[in-house]
């Protein structure tokens, strides 16, 4: 039941995606254009509404929902993948319907099944699944965990949007010891405890160079919201949230909480017209940062590319805060040691399930190019 192993030294090619998939709305359902190898483009149709995809998100976050609230810190939480592991196949089969779809991906897997590491792209504007929950092959007794998709392979998103600032951006961010902007909730006991001590760690170390928001006000809002502002655009290389996201309605009153249980929404975001200045990588440590609901297009990650961010790490689910802290420290060895922002993630995920047995790496989705990485200049 292990996944595949990778090695530290392996680098994916930033001009190499193994397979793309780019899906667009047609006459209220979705087509898909899918690009693998030198093979012809082969296009099919996705036979779901924008409803049916809300569906399906749903079904995928019930189910790994019941992973993460029964997956505790120490635990070992294979005997929990048999219910999950369906949910995804059941996602794969209404994706690509039997016929023509499934054949295609099908075959397109095929081609690539030999390659450890191999790399998927997603492109729409409107089509969000949390692809590393789809499960392809046969279900199995106990659950082949090499088959979700985000153990497997290496996947990324591509928002479709006019004119982003991060696009004309090096993918190579060359620093000796990066700077790291920091916003976080002190309130919250995994962050105080664990996660905000990891990054001292690594700035004491000299690895990284950390910056942290003050806490801000909540009777000054207006004054402390331009703080903010000015913090973001200040010269860093990866911007790191380690908060809570909550959902509202409408949309655009959802937000992210930071210390003193300030609130920064989406509207905040438009109205201030804040700017992500130096195009850092942002990683998004809050729960349901990316896809927040299919029917939308707005969402955390989708928000930090729109300004400015060179790419974007969110994630699609709840997760406990125990598990980010501990998430985060692994992902950022990695980065740390050159490896591109797409094998980082994927080393991590399959790092917890292979030596922890903790499948929540899945709930942790990628907005960005592959190949971003940090390259010590010394």
């Amino acid at each position: 039941m292990l996944v595949h192993q990778t090695s530290p030294t392996l680098f994916v090619d930033s001009s190499s995606i193994d397979v793309h998939i780019r899906i667009y709305s047609d006459s209220n359902v979705y087509r898909a254009e899918l690009r693998v190898g030198g093979v012809k483009t082969q296009r099919f149709r996705i036979g779901l509404s924008l409803h049916d995809v809300e569906d399906l998100n749903m079904e995928l976050q019930q189910a790994i929902e019941v992973v993460s609230n029964r997956c505790q810190e120490g635990s070992r939480c294979n005997e929990l993948l048999a219910e999950l592991a369906n949910a995804g196949k059941s996602a794969f089969n209404r994706i690509f319907a039997d016929g023509v779809p499934r054949e295609t991906i099908q075959k397109a897997l095929e081609m690539i099944s030999t390659k450890s590491g191999a790399t998927i792209e997603i492109s729409s504007e409107n089509f969000f699944i949390p692809w590393e929950l789809l499960y392809h092959d046969f279900l199995e007794d106990p659950v082949e965990v090499s088959n979700f998709w985000g153990l497997r392979y290496i996947i990324t998103r591509t928002l479709i949007q006019d004119n982003r600032p991060g696009d004309m951006v090096s993918p190579i961010i060359q620093s000796s010891c990066p700077k790291v902007g920091l916003v976080a909730c002190k309130e919250l006991e995994f962050v105080a405890g664990k996660e905000i001590p990891i990054l001292q760690g690594f700035h004491d170390e000299k690895q990284i160079y950390l910056s942290c928001l003050r806490s801000l006000d909540p009777d000054q809002r207006s004054k402390e919201l331009g703080d903010f502002g000015r913090f973001l655009c200040t010269e860093l290389h990866i911007v790191h949230l380690a908060c809570h996201a909550y959902v509202k309605s409408p949309l655009n009153h959802s937000y992210l909480q930071v210390s003193n249980y300030f609130p920064i929404t989406m509207q905040d975001f438009h109205s201030q017209g804040f700017k992500v200045g130096s195009n850092p990588l942002v990683i998004l440590n809050a729960c349901r940062t990316g896809t927040i609901s299919p029917l939308y297009t707005s969402n955390w990650a989708a928000l930090f590319w729109e300004y400015g961010a060179r790419g974007v790490l969110a994630t699609e689910f709840r997760i406990p805060d125990w598990f980010a802290a501990a998430f985060i420290e692994k992902l950022y060895k990695c980065l740390l040691s050159e490896m591109p922002i797409g094998e980082s993630l994927w080393n991590t995920r399959c790092y917890f399930w292979n030596e922890k047995k903790n499948p929540l790496g899945l709930a942790y989705a990628l907005y960005s190019p592959l190949s971003i990485r940090i390259v010590n200049t010394q």
